[in-house]
């Protein structure tokens, strides 16, 4: 027993330096590390094709709460006036009314649904557009500094200001993107193509 438990540990000695005798052999072959952070969440925020598009989806997201508001108040009166009638109506017509009164709302329901769906999927793909190319201009800024690594900001816990890119990658996708528009027809179609 005693002898396996020194066999194993003698082992783990020889496994342990031949790793690092391996990892130092590697280590001599990579090359030194050149890092840059950026903020990815700042770019897309701050670059023209964002604030571009910002106003529009802000008219349409309001226009689109208004309708919900409008369809809601029309449900609730048309359900008032189906509890008025409960009264002067035989079981049998109240209980039609009721049920096309569920049926309409139930068809109201599925459309501002539906609709909700598309606007997200419009504002989604308007956003990944921005992103496609925010990758893209990354890419440049990368290979013109010769960064062998390119990291997002909140993965890093401290960095030296001199290592954010942000700005040049903001300035560079401002050229690319100036501008980007909201395509509701693509939102049923899938994500539309990024610029290359």
């Amino acid at each position: 027993m005693y002898r396996s438990h020194v066999t194993l540990f003698v082992l783990l000695i020889f496994a342990v330096g031949g790793l690092s005798f391996v990892k130092t052999s590697q280590a001599q072959k990579l090359p030194s590390p050149k890092i840059a952070i950026i903020d990815v969440q700042k770019a897309l925020r701050q670059s023209k094709a964002s604030k571009s598009v910002r106003p529009e989806i802000d008219r349409m997201r309001k226009a689109f709460q208004k309708q919900v508001s409008e369809q809601e108040q029309r449900l609730r009166q048309a359900e008032q006036e189906l509890s008025r009638q409960r009264v002067i109506l035989v079981p049998e017509a109240f209980a039609q009314k009721r049920r096309a009164f569920s049926v309409s709302a139930r068809e109201a329901q599925k459309n501002v649904q539906k609709r909700r769906l598309e606007l997200d999927r419009a504002f989604g793909n308007t956003k990944n557009e921005i992103l496609r190319n925010l990758i893209v201009v990354a890419k440049q800024v990368a290979e013109a500094r010769k960064l062998n690594m390119l990291v997002e900001k909140r993965f890093v816990f401290i960095s030296a200001n001199t290592l954010d890119v942000t700005a040049d990658v903001i300035a560079r996708l401002d050229k690319r993107l100036p501008n980007v528009a909201i395509n509701l027809g693509k939102a049923e179609k899938g994500a539309g193509k990024g610029k290359k």
